[in-house]
């Protein structure tokens, strides 16, 4: 008991929460159930299949992981330029997303990172390019990349910058699933999931250097 007592005052002295690791897992997860299910809700409506553009077989295949993998490039990128980049606006999105995530990431372990990923990755891909896109091919093809992403951006709003940066993001994902024959929905749900591994990873080392040097 006293040892408990210990750690919890010592997690209060450095303003953390004894529970906060298990807190973006939680989030993510609601997050992932809201995203199927009005995937699924809307697949009722609509009689358009949510999962249309899944296939089990895709899993195992090279071609869909190679095209995961060559998707994030771009992607990778942009992240460096936040990182390094002189512009206001750019490191403006980093110092954000430390804000917000950083003093949770820092203080869970690789697995979970990897849970809250697949969370984000899987659900957000299936709601907003396997449902909606889907869907609203039927009124156009403007309207099938844009309005979703809009959507994806807005519900992403950290800051304008943020929310432009996640449509543009988004767009770049719609339009590879619509023109580019190897890129299939599960292969953006990889490039998602991978993405946005590597960026809580970068973001949880920074905390954590940060803090080690504070």
């Amino acid at each position: 008991m006293p040892d408990d007592v210990t750690a919890l005052s010592q997690a209060e002295r450095h303003g953390e929460e004894p529970e906060g690791r298990f807190f973006l897992i939680a989030i993510s997860a609601g997050a992932f159930a809201c995203c199927v299910g009005a995937a699924f809700v809307g697949q009722l409506f609509t009689g358009v299949l949510a999962a249309s553009g899944l296939a089990e077989a895709d899993v195992f295949e090279p071609a869909t992981w190679t095209a995961g993998v060559v998707v994030t490039v771009p992607m990778f990128a942009l992240l460096y330029f936040e990182r390094r980049s002189r512009f206001v606006w750019l490191k403006e999105l980093w110092r954000l997303s430390g804000e917000l995530l950083g003093p949770v990431v820092a203080r869970v372990t690789f697995a979970e990172l990897v849970i809250v990923s697949l969370f984000a990755g899987i659900g957000e891909e299936f709601l907003f390019r396997g449902f909606l896109q889907s869907w609203l091919g039927g009124h156009g093809l403007l309207v099938a990349l844009i309005v979703p992403n809009v959507l994806f951006g807005v519900l992403h709003w950290i800051s304008p910058g943020y929310a432009v940066c996640t449509f543009c993001i988004g767009l770049y994902f719609s339009c590879l699933l619509h023109f580019a024959d190897t890129v299939n929905l599960t292969a953006l749900m990889i490039a998602h999931s991978l993405y946005d591994l590597v960026a809580l990873l970068c973001l949880a080392r920074e905390v954590r250097r940060r803090t080690t040097i504070g």
